[in-house]
């Protein structure tokens, strides 16, 4: 059965409307015709089974009747990532392996060494990335995918995480005060909310390293090797996912 994304906004009692790309994928990459069941998230915990109705093709949008309704409570861990922008397309790869492995919120956000500038076209493209990994792998709750945000934004919503952690390569002049990224998670017990700061290619400057730290983060590893940005983000989401 496949799914869909319909915004809250769209399903109005028993019928939701489907737009956008997602109405483009049904009718034209799909060709599905009145009749058929589809499967619909709304991306806040509601899953739902319906029916198609019809298209409007003047108005591209299609109707759809709800059949069936459930309902999945939000994961009790709520992970954030703070990915400092990457170059080229490899965002979009941590976009959708973090989307997979269960990331609550990814905050883009510009740094000393970060290494683009996205347009708006390119926002809206890792938009649906997101939601395009969210079906995928039938997750109930679309990660929220914030505004690209500068490093001081960042640092001003440090207290209301319960945990933070800053991920640097061994090599990194301040990797004395670094600790295995096991021996902090096991330190601290349940945790109901968690940030995870990684730096682009360069890395976090030093600056923004003592920054970060004085302002309350743990630096960590991920162990001896040096990973690539795309590596060191879905490998610090899946090991703190599995650890919690």
């Amino acid at each position: 059965m496949h799914t869909f994304y319909v915004p809250p906004s769209q399903i109005q009692s028993h019928i939701a409307t489907i737009t956008g790309s997602e109405h483009h994928h049904l009718r034209n990459v799909l060709r599905t015709t009145p009749g058929e069941t589809i499967r619909i998230i709304d991306g806040q915990g509601n899953v739902y089974t319906a029916e198609v109705l019809g298209t409007d093709t003047n108005r591209s949008l299609s109707d759809v009747r709800i059949l069936t309704h459930e309902f999945y409570a939000k994961p009790p861990l709520s992970l954030t990532l703070f990915q400092s922008l990457p170059k080229n397309d490899k965002m979009e790869l941590i976009l959708q392996k973090t989307t997979e492995l269960g990331i609550t919120q990814i905050v883009p956000m510009h740094s000393a060494h970060a290494l683009q500038k996205p347009s708006q076209n390119r926002y809206e493209r890792w938009h649906r990335v997101v939601v395009s990994a969210t079906k995928q792998c039938k997750r109930a709750w679309l990660p929220e995918l914030c505004s690209p945000q500068t490093f001081d934004a960042s640092l001003a919503q440090l207290e209301k995480f319960s945990l933070c952690l800053l991920f640097i390569s061994p090599n990194h002049s301040g990797g004395s005060q670094t600790q295995h990224i096991k021996t902090v998670l096991r330190r601290v017990p349940d945790p109901t909310t968690v940030a995870l700061f990684v730096g682009p290619e360069g890395g976090f400057s030093d600056q923004e390293v003592t920054t970060l730290v004085d302002s309350g983060c743990i630096p960590v590893t991920l162990g001896a090797n040096i990973l690539r940005t795309e590596t060191a983000a879905i490998v610090a989401v899946a090991v703190t996912a599995y650890e919690y």
